[in-house]
């Protein structure tokens, strides 16, 4: 009976958000540390826009034989994080019953597609996506501070354009 409720109480804390980004964060400095130790570059722990960027020219150089640049470290070692984030969001998305497929205009996917297009460039542009721009900045990189303001910044403007819209679609 107390090891029942212990299961319970242990399943009620990991569904804490604040514990799960905790614990995340903690893998992922973990994990920098292991990349660093094996020769990664420091900040480079998970980055959605560098991985992508690593993975796809990695592909492309495979397929096309080009030779697009790819981080010393990736080219040693397959950069997968982005595949797991995807199959991830998808799995959690089908275990809370929130995916689901919707029709929407081209106008629609092409303003998500070159939305995603800008939004990898500008990360790029800045040196980094969110995350490592906090590991940078943990480093002490003020450029990152600069970068994530400007994030956060985005964010705000993107938000309140979309809560116009729909508003105004609603009336």
């Amino acid at each position: 009976m107390e090891k029942e409720n212990q299961n319970k109480s242990f399943l009620r804390i990991i569904r804490i958000p604040a514990f799960l980004g905790i614990t995340i964060g903690i893998l992922a400095a973990l994990v920098q540390a292991l990349l660093i130790n094996a020769g990664g570059p420091e900040a480079y722990g998970f980055c959605v826009a560098c991985h992508t960027r690593d993975l796809t020219n990695a592909v492309v150089n495979a397929f096309t034989g080009a030779s697009l640049g790819i981080a010393p470290f990736s080219a040693t070692t397959p950069v997968l994080t982005i595949v797991g984030v995807l199959i991830g969001g998808y799995i959690a998305a089908n275990r809370k019953k929130e995916f689901r497929l919707k029709m929407g205009s081209i106008l629609s996917y092409a303003l998500y597609f070159f939305g995603g297009i800008a939004v990898i460039n500008f990360a790029l542009l800045v040196g980094a996506c969110p995350y490592r721009l906090a590991l940078r900045f943990g480093y002490g990189d003020l450029i990152a501070l600069i970068g994530i303001l400007s994030i956060a910044g985005g964010v705000a403007v993107g938000s309140i354009l979309l809560l116009f819209y729909m508003k105004r679609r609603d009336m």
